[in-house]
């Protein structure tokens, strides 16, 4: 009867351990990875600047704030992407307009937004349906949400062509609102970059690191540049960010 008893004791302390090692597991569980999306979601604000566009022909100024949405959506629909298995919202009907506004600008800005649309499209005809990962869990193949590197990679060369397009579309343009936009374009360059050559590790905290570095370089110019009034008057929620990519 002792034995039992002393068996009966073992079980419900060895229980109570396994149930206080989850518990330990649960509350040292590292908070998500968030860092990707909020470095996209502040680029894609800062990138839609049209007061920052100044130009002495109507159709380049037309051209560079076209330049300026498509980064701006791009960057955004990268926000969503870099939360797994979330679903992309690409309107085509309403991005085609922008590839020949900004063809007006510079032949090469038109491309690269035509490319930016082609992958952006791509990336919402992969959307994964609701809840298709965890239905999969037990099959021998387990549906994986492949869209973020691929677009990462495949979009760098457009997007560093927007960037420098813009810059040097504003170029001869003085002053000190076009001089911080400048270096938040090339900000933003340098931080797609990064997430280009960390795409194989993107999820690392060593990585989230680096974006959060970068994240705070655009907050630091932020506060230098002047709020864009042009910006609240953009029909819908959010202009052609709300028009395209906004679900």
């Amino acid at each position: 009867m002792g034995r039992v008893a002393i068996r009966q004791g073992q079980i419900v302390l060895r229980s109570a351990a396994n149930l206080l090692v989850g518990v330990l597991l649960v509350g040292c569980a590292l908070p998500p990875n968030t860092a990707m999306r909020d470095w996209a979601r502040l680029a894609s604000v800062l990138a839609d600047h049209p007061s920052a566009a100044q130009a002495p022909a109507p159709a380049v100024r037309d051209g560079l704030i076209a330049q300026q949405e498509a980064l701006a959506v791009y960057l955004y629909a990268l926000s969503v992407l870099a939360q797994e298995e979330s679903m992309l919202t690409f309107r085509s009907e309403a991005f085609a307009p922008l590839v020949p506004r900004a063809a007006s600008a510079d032949a090469a800005a038109g491309a690269a937004v035509a490319e930016i649309g082609r992958l952006l499209a791509a990336a919402r005809a992969a959307n994964l349906e609701p809840g298709a990962r965890a239905r999969s869990a037990g099959s021998p193949t387990v549906i994986e949400d492949l869209r973020l590197r691929p677009l990462i990679r495949a979009a760098d060369p457009p997007v560093q062509v927007l960037v420098g397009t813009l810059s040097r579309g504003m170029a001869a343009l003085p002053g000190s609102e076009q001089d911080t936009y400048r270096q938040l374009l090339a900000t933003i360059g340098e931080g797609h970059a990064l997430l280009k050559a960390r795409a194989s590790n993107i999820r690392q905290r060593e990585v989230e690191r680096e974006i959060h570095a970068q994240e705070d370089r655009l907050r630091r110019l932020m506060l230098l540049l002047a709020p864009d009034p042009a910006v609240g008057l953009q029909p819908g929620a959010a202009g052609t960010v709300g028009a395209v990519v906004q679900p």
